[in-house]
């Protein structure tokens, strides 16, 4: 089990999931919501949202590792029970209201534009929405991919992609060797993980496989299968998972964190070229333009490298870096983080500042339009953290463990779960 001394500092790991989620809603608001996709800001607001993204599955591979590796491998047919009901109870409660009232929302404005082409993608892709599965096939729908089918709903392709990760957790904590915790193991899977994202999105960017998966599967409007492969699919992602498991497997191979000195300041020095490439990343084309290390889809193989050494970094970090992790506006954030990333879809169209004219004479409506989006959305996040997901979880576990008389699968250190 793992060794209390080993706990990674939660104030961190719960920030740095409340910094995804503010990375992917300044990515929507600045090019979905503001009239900014045409300017120098577009480059840094892009690569915000992949950023997000990435931090998001490296998070989550190393909090389910951490808390739940040990609990699985010590009770196999108990702790894969407990696991999936602890894994539902995270996400289906608001994930499954979110998808039945966006569907409604969706079906309604298609019939008061009369467009049945619409109503029928809404219609046909519902029943995959609602198994959390639309983004584990390509497909398309009437010329719409699947993933992205259910608009004002289509930020729940990672969830989606989650779910398929945490079915694969099971094999891999079962059979992955994890019974004693080793650093080289940690760090080969770490390794791996990233050497294998970056050949993924090398195979996924070629075009014998773009033109097969179109002939075989069709064509969609929206999305291209490289970009579905490398963004969408969970295929592309569970590297980036695997890549959190394996700092996970790291931190909790020495009891303490108790690394020598010339470990620890390997990690410090990789988790300062880690920061530096991903601060580049948002001044890129901005400042300065660098097509080789952040061109293309150089910057998802980039982040997949960079956001493992980032995220120990800070873990690791006790000064500047590791406070200002742990900073109470970050920790509240990464509170509310999942109604905050799954809500903020349904707002912003609320507060569209249309395009065109002059910027400098649209700031004030920005500005305001900004300031009451940002602000009517962290209370609708709370409310939803407070009132829909916290009362649903407890009452999904207190049914695991009262009505099904088993032990429950809780973190014991509380650990945040991503």
């Amino acid at each position: 089990m793992s060794n209390v001394r080993n706990r990674p500092p939660i104030g961190a790991l719960t920030s740095l999931r409340g910094a995804a989620a503010l990375l992917v809603v300044v990515h929507h608001m600045g090019l979905l919501m503001l009239p900014l996709k045409d300017t120098s800001f577009a480059p840094a607001l892009q690569a915000s949202g992949v950023l997000g993204m990435t931090t998001f599955f490296v998070l989550s591979g190393f909090v389910i590792h951490y808390n739940y590796a040990d609990r699985l491998t010590a009770d196999r047919e108990r702790g894969i029970l407990a696991f999936l009901f602890a894994r539902f109870a995270r996400l289906y409660p608001l994930y499954l209201p979110v998808i039945l009232i966006n569907c409604a929302a969706n079906l309604g404005r298609a019939a008061y534009h009369g467009n049945q082409l619409a109503a029928n993608v809404y219609s046909a892709s519902l029943p995959v929405y609602l198994t959390g599965m639309q983004s584990w096939f390509y497909s398309t729908v009437n010329g719409f991919n699947l993933s992205i089918s259910q608009e004002l709903a289509n930020n729940s392709w990672s969830i989606s992609v989650e779910f398929f990760l945490y079915l694969l957790f099971i094999p891999l904590a079962l059979y992955g060797g994890f019974k004693r915790h080793s650093l080289w193991h940690g760090i080969v899977l770490t390794v791996a993980a990233m050497v294998l994202r970056t050949a993924f999105i090398r195979m996924a960017s070629s075009e014998e496989v773009v033109n097969s998966m179109s002939q075989i599967w069709g064509a969609s409007q929206s999305v291209d299968p490289t970009h579905w492969l490398v963004y969408y699919s969970p295929y592309g992602r569970v590297f980036e998972f695997l890549a959190g498991v394996g700092i996970a497997e790291i931190w909790l191979s020495a009891p303490g964190h108790a690394h020598s000195a010339r470990a620890r300041l390997i990690s410090r020095l990789l988790g300062v070229v880690a920061i530096a490439y991903i601060g580049g990343s948002l001044l890129d084309s901005t400042l300065f333009s660098a097509p080789r290390l952040y061109g293309g889809y150089r910057m998802y193989s980039g982040y997949s490298i960079a956001v493992p050494g980032a995220i120990y970094a800070a873990c690791q970090s006790r000064n500047w870096l590791g406070k200002l992790a742990c900073a109470a506006p970050l920790m509240f954030v990464g509170e509310i983080s999942y109604s905050l990333y799954l809500l903020h879809g349904n707002l912003y169209a609320f507060f569209m500042v249309k395009p065109g004219g002059d910027l400098a004479r649209q700031a004030p409506e920005m500005i305001w339009k900004s300031a009451a989006f940002l602000a009517i959305l962290f209370v609708t996040a709370w409310l939803a953290y407070r009132f829909i997901e916290m009362p649903a979880r407890r009452w999904i576990m207190n049914f695991y463990k009262n009505g099904m008389m088993l032990p429950a699968l809780t973190p014991a250190s509380k650990t945040p779960e991503g």
